[in-house]
């Protein structure tokens, strides 16, 4: 098993630091806020964009003035970690609570080199929102502890109790538990990124004979014979329906969704999580305007 100081430094070298090359250090896509409160208007720096310029200042100070928003300046950060059995599976290199933690890790690194502070609620309890270096090694350490499985729905309102100021929340769960009115209250106040975590045999079982399951859940056991196609598409269907149940009700309750895999890459994936969000927050301004 590795170590916290291992784990962060893997996914400092193998995922921040490439993506930091491929979007030269913007990673303000992913922190754009929905609230366009206006902080103030001060003078270009290189990195900002052209579609933030604020063109009466310009006219009348002679030279390029950007509009800056709140959030890009008080961001804070919370970070909730789903501990239930079922994040315990995978079927890949990794199971479904390593690849969120991974993912949780890399969201906190990105944000505190940019000056943010990040808090975040674990399996073994919360971290009050701090910066620093320091605070992304204790979120690796208190991650990689073992924690009691709370219901998502209590996590979704503890959290909503602690995180007082309009932040950016990621969520990362499988949501197997309800949790539509919490995440609807939650999402009412912060601008929330629900992390769908899965595994690739949760969707489709392969062709590898009789598969013992245990649900960590209920405790129940089963045998399932993979190599019966009629098996094989009863499961698919009852999967496609749950997960489309899940990505509805995530939706409506008002959060962003990013869909993560276990045998996912994580440079591209976060990749083309930035784009859209970036994407979407130029729409957002440009609507504002």
């Amino acid at each position: 098993m590795e170590t916290p100081e291992a784990l962060l430094r893997r996914l400092e070298l193998k995922v921040v630091r490439p993506l930091d090359g491929l979007l030269f250090g913007d990673y303000r896509g992913v922190f754009y806020g929905r609230s366009l409160e206006l902080a103030e208007i001060s003078p270009f720096s290189p990195g900002d964009e052209a579609e933030r310029i604020d063109w009466a200042a310009t006219a009348r100070t002679g030279e390029l003035h950007v509009r800056r928003f709140r959030e890009e300046k008080e961001l804070t950060l919370w970070l909730l970690l789903d501990g239930s059995p079922s994040m315990r599976f995978g079927s890949q290199k990794r199971d479904k609570y390593a690849l969120a933690l991974e993912l949780a890790l890399v969201f906190a690194r990105i944000a505190l080199r940019h000056g943010n502070r990040v808090g975040a609620l674990l399996p073994g309890g919360l971290l009050p929102p701090r910066g620093g270096r320091a605070q992304a090694l204790l979120l690796a350490r208190e991650g990689l502890k073992p924690g009691d499985g709370v219901p998502l729905g209590e996590l979704l309102d503890r959290l909503g109790r602690v995180a007082r100021r309009r932040s950016l929340v990621f969520l990362l769960s499988d949501f197997l538990d309800p949790f539509y009115t919490p995440l609807a209250r939650l999402a009412a106040r912060h601008d929330v990124v629900a992390v769908l975590v899965e595994d690739p045999w949760e969707r489709a079982l392969p062709e590898v004979g009789v598969l013992s399951f245990f649900d960590p859940e209920t405790g129940a056991e089963a045998e399932v014979n993979t190599l019966d196609p009629r098996v094989r598409e009863a499961y698919r269907l009852r999967a496609e329906a749950s997960r489309r149940t899940r990505l509805r009700e995530i939706q409506r309750a008002g959060a962003d969704l990013l869909l993560a895999s276990t045998e996912m890459d994580l440079v591209p994936l976060l990749l083309g999580f930035v784009e859209r969000r970036r994407r979407w927050s130029s729409r957002a301004r440009k609507a504002s305007s």
